[in-house]
């Protein structure tokens, strides 16, 4: 099972990102997966203008969300957050929010793979995770 990030789904979306053709490419691909999304990756598609078109996607692809973020998914969260700020300030890592890790943690806790077009937190605190980069497929 993959765990969708938010940047796949909007690229997906929207014909005129540069990252469309490989973000539609990378889920047909690997449907055979499954697919699901965390609650912060269902919020941030919430947030934006084009909810509707959100939600009749995630619909009509059978994509559901995954609503389970016990405290350890928080705590998880919260310490990969700190080791990053950490490796930040060392050298030239670019600036994360808490949802990047939220959504890292949560596909970690659950035992999914992530897709995402965001390479930076998983390749240096969520190491562990399988990340299906849309770029590389």
């Amino acid at each position: 099972m993959i765990s969708l990030d938010t940047n796949v789904i909007i690229s997906a979306l929207e014909s005129a990102d540069s990252r469309h053709a490989e973000a539609l490419s990378a889920l047909i691909r690997e449907q055979h997966q499954g697919y699901v999304i965390s609650p912060t990756v269902y919020s941030e598609l919430r947030a934006g203008p084009d909810w509707s078109r959100y939600q009749n996607w995630l619909t009509l692809t059978r994509v559901s969300v995954l609503w389970a973020m016990p405290q350890a998914v928080w705590e998880l969260a919260g310490v990969r957050q700190g080791q990053y700020a950490q490796l930040r300030r060392a050298g030239s890592l670019p600036r994360r929010i808490l949802p990047d890790f939220l959504i890292a943690a949560h596909a970690e806790y659950h035992g999914l793979n992530v897709m995402s077009f965001d390479r930076t937190v998983y390749d240096s605190v969520f190491t562990s995770l399988n990340l299906v980069d849309p770029m590389k497929i």
